[in-house]
């Protein structure tokens, strides 16, 4: 536990480190260009959508289906189709988080999938060697055409730009075929070694049909496909080529596998004997992952990466910047909540949850800290006494309950009561209440008994909250959206009243992905994937109605939080721009654009408390930093003046975002300083427990690298 001052207010910080969370491997990335989406798919068949058009943002989240897995995906427009070893070709609904369409294929498990450049056929290849082509145009998915059935699996296809061949690989071949006919016009064999089999694993085909593919001997072979003639090949790896791509100039080639390093290739003009030709020649590489790589994508000039580690990787392929940036393998947040009157902790993992008794301290420092720590980020401002400390437990934390959900469904959200007595999760189907009497210390006298006989309205969510006095309790519908409110009768009683239904379709049009209520349950706010945030209120004392939707956005909303003492509503968005917006006058009354968060380039905001004592400060975080901010005073023609001698750190102008309109005039909107700064390793969550006490979760990434397997063996020169 740490303590640290803020302006003579003493603030004491839990630090979880006890969150063990499983990696989960990136099997597949398909890239959408168009809307700047990226589709993830990992080990346990689960599906994530990332916003990358600023900051990458964990958007929403298709949890697994029983027995489901997920191979290969691919966009055709804003529609997404999967594949996978069930046998079956997936179309899923975006607004409802689960399959829209399904279709089976001749062949049993499907291993690739691609869509021509029009978006209006796709082609899958299964594991007995057919492959099977689709019309998916005017918002259909039906069954056209099967090729000839070819030796071996099918494990990538391409289409070529004119949507007229497809191309295929497999064991030591790479098939050309007729779209039309379906029969296959050239075989290129890969290696003549008959004594090994060489292993096709991924494809790529240039405008021009050059074809590029990545094999088993770790090397990269270029072949004209108008010939079927082998041009080039290049030893990129040791072994496995698992994955290539290629960028949208079609000038640089990424590739990577069972080695952890992306290899850069550049398209180089070179002229021997007055004869000009192309070749890929060696440009750069970069080492982001520490195991195996297997999807790559590019937009732009960022190459998306995934594999074995289950980060999501972002890289550039320019020599002008270096940036490298990592998402691990996490759960979308919410995915901790606290019991603040008995200081529970709840850690929600994939298909479980975890209730801690948080220890407790007598606020005397046990090892007292300088004002910097050994980085030097914690904060630049001077005091006659300690800033940070170390302060010892009365009590270690004590871990109360493991709790698994039935047949082990993925947990959608899970959230236990401020009052410690009621305890709710949600999978996709089901939803379960509980009441929980905690442990009394040093006693094995936990339990938990679930609530039947509740009302029809109480059904599965997505989103889960209890108000702050534990009295009610509110529910987010996965398919229609609407917000359920119940209330809790008694504290002893286990009884649930249905009240009232807010409808939120007329307002949100997209997949609800924050959501927060007022602690004095007045008003709740909800902000959608489509950039909207709509805000309901109490009316006449008794029952919700809409009170404003805020000027949209540009960039996605990343974290909302309200003020607990005022009706002002504080929202971040994944460019890096900062508001407060006053409820009731309906006017902006804080507005910043300044990147303050040293990486929001790179990383969103996942988080903003604001502080009871002092209704200036506002406390935020991302994956890297906890940062505190403090709202001052603007004039014209200068929003961040600040005087010499203030305790501020204020760091230099960087790149702004796009303004939000106001409502009323610059010299009336304060603006934002930095106040405060520390640098953490993976910071999930962070709560209030206390009026000074907070609780941070971190995720040691040690931990994961721990339960990997081992990284691709190399003996290398001068090492034992």
């Amino acid at each position: 536990m740490n303590g640290g001052i803020a302006r003579g207010e003493r603030t004491k910080t839990h630090n979880v480190r006890f969150y063990n969370l499983t990696p989960r491997s990136i099997q597949s990335i398909a890239c959408n260009k168009l809307w700047h989406k990226l589709a993830i798919s990992r080990s346990d068949g689960s599906i994530e959508i990332w916003d990358t058009q600023h900051a990458s943002y964990l958007e929403k989240v298709i949890p697994k289906s029983p027995g489901n897995s997920v191979e290969g995906m691919v966009w055709a427009g804003e529609r997404l189709f999967s594949v996978g070893l069930t046998g079956e070709l997936v179309e899923w609904d975006l607004l409802l988080l689960k399959p829209r369409r399904k279709q089976f294929a001749t062949g049993n498990a499907i291993w690739c999938v691609d869509v021509n450049a029009t978006g209006t056929d796709l082609a899958i290849g299964t594991e007995e060697g057919y492959i099977n082509i689709f019309d998916i145009d005017n918002d259909q998915m039906q069954y056209k055409n099967l090729f000839d059935k070819q030796e071996g699996r099918v494990l990538c296809c391409k289409f070529d730009r004119s949507g007229e061949f497809l191309v295929t690989g497999s064991v030591s071949a790479i098939r050309i075929w007729d779209v039309k006919s379906g029969h296959a016009l050239h075989k290129m064999t890969v290696s003549r070694d008959k004594r090994k089999d060489v292993i096709v694993w991924s494809l790529q085909v240039l405008s021009d049909f050059t074809i590029i593919a990545g094999d088993s001997r770790g090397q990269v072979s270029v072949w004209d496909g108008k010939m079927a003639a082998h041009l080039e090949s290049h030893q990129v790896l040791k072994a496995d080529v698992l994955t290539v791509a290629v960028n949208e100039e079609e000038n640089m080639l990424m590739c990577s596998g069972i080695e952890p390093i992306i290899r850069i290739y550049a398209k180089t003009k070179i002229k021997r004997e007055e004869i000009e030709y192309h070749c890929w020649v060696k440009f750069l590489q970069r080492s982001v992952h520490d195991n195996d790589v297997k999807a790559l994508a590019c937009e732009g000039d960022r190459i998306f990466s995934g594999g074995m580690d289950g980060y999501l990787g972002i890289s550039s392929a320019s020599k002008r910047s270096s940036t490298i940036s990592k998402y691990g393998p996490f759960l979308k947040n919410p995915c901790v909540a606290v019991s603040t009157k008995n200081r529970l902790l709840l850690l929600r993992y994939t298909n479980y949850f975890e209730i801690w008794r948080l220890g407790s301290t007598d606020g005397r420092p046990q090892l007292v800290a300088l004002a910097d720590d050994e980085k030097g980020n914690e904060t630049k401002h001077k005091s006659n006494g300690p800033e940070r400390g170390l302060l010892a437990l009365n009590a270690a934390p004590e871990k109360l309950l493991e709790f698994k959900s039935k047949k082990e469904e993925p947990i959608v959200c899970a959230t236990i009561s401020p009052d410690g007595h009621w305890l709710c999760y949600s999978t996709q189907k089901n939803i379960r209440l509980f009441r929980f009497v905690s442990a009394v210390t040093g006693k094995n006298d936990t339990q938990l008994a679930r609530i039947r006989g509740l009302p029809e309205q109480f059904k599965a969510a997505t989103h889960v909250t209890f108000s702050s006095d534990s009295k009610r309790l509110f529910l987010v519908h996965p398919d229609t959206r609407q917000i359920h409110v119940f209330s809790i009768v008694n504290n002893g009683s286990t009884d649930l009243d249905f009240i009232e239904t807010i409808e939120t379709a007329k307002h949100i049009r997209d997949v609800i992905s924050l959501f927060a209520v007022s602690e004095c349950g007045t008003y709740i706010v909800a902000a959608g994937a489509d950039r909207t945030i709509a805000v309901w209120s109490i009316y006449q004392g008794k029952h919700f109605r809409h009170h404003l939707n805020m000027p949209r956005y540009s960039a996605i909303t990343t974290a909302i939080a309200i003020h607990a003492k005022e009706a002002r509503l504080v929202a971040a968005f994944s460019d890096g721009k900062i508001i407060e917006y006053d409820l009731e006058e309906m006017c902006f009354t804080c507005s910043e654009s300044e990147y303050f968060v040293e990486n929001a380039e790179t990383h969103c905001v996942t988080n903003i408390l604001l502080d009871t004592r002092n209704t200036n400060n506002i406390i935020l975080h991302n994956d890297a930093y906890l940062y505190v901010l403090e709202k001052v005073a603007a004039t014209n023609g200068d929003l961040g003046h600040h005087d010499e001698d203030d305790d501020a750190l204020v760091l230099p102008k960087k790149k702004s975002g796009k303004k939000l309109k106001r409502i009323i005039s610059d010299s009336k909107v304060s603006s934002l300083r930095l106040k405060f700064k520390k640098s953490y390793e993976h910071l999930i969550s962070l709560c209030w427990l206390s009026s000074d006490e907070l609780v941070a979760v971190g995720v040691n990434p040690i931990t994961l690298i721990e339960q990997l397997p081992d990284v691709f063996k190399q003996k290398k020169f001068g090492t034992a």
